[in-house]
């Protein structure tokens, strides 16, 4: 067994097992999707990472390494355009620490999709790591909005 010590460095992304349900699966005929189970035990892969507020951004197109390219629209408290190049950090406000051997695995969302931007596939090793967890999506549409709901997760934590 390993040991995994999560802690808020911050007020700021709610944390929780995965769950298996998912708008676009409920809209399926009689909920079909739900019987794939591949997809659904997919679905309740590691944490999810949410956020208590709608967050809402737009990128101009322009990749460099200005942050002025992406405009935060909403949720400002819970981004950064600081890594520039159409991407945006989330501020989750978590740190981890993990035994020597174990490293936590940020991915997107198991079948979650979002039109215009992807979260980043991240390995972290926590067993020194002991800042804020980084989430960063990069942005793949120009001059679309893109907005996240509140308590919809951005993320999903795995430990490898």
């Amino acid at each position: 067994m390993y040991s995994i010590t999560g802690y808020q460095i911050s007020e700021s992304a709610d944390i929780y097992p995965s769950p298996v349900k998912r708008d676009w699966m409920d809209s399926t005929h009689d909920r079909h999707a739900y019987n794939c189970f591949p997809v659904t035990i997919t679905n309740s892969l590691g944490w999810s990472v949410s956020f208590p507020e709608e967050i809402s951004f737009i990128w101009d197109g322009i990749s460099d390494s200005s942050s002025e390219h992406v405009k935060v629209l909403s949720g400002e408290k819970y981004v950064s355009t600081r890594r520039a190049n159409g991407t945006i950090s989330f501020n989750a406000g978590l740190g981890f620490q993990t035994d020597s051997n174990l490293s936590l695995l940020c991915i997107p969302t198991p079948n979650l999709f979002t039109r215009g931007a992807q979260c980043f596939t991240t390995l972290i090793s926590t067993s020194f790591f002991h800042g804020d967890f980084p989430i960063v999506w990069k942005i793949t549409e120009p001059m679309y909005k893109i907005t996240i709901p509140a308590n919809t997760p951005i993320a999903n934590i795995i430990p490898i």
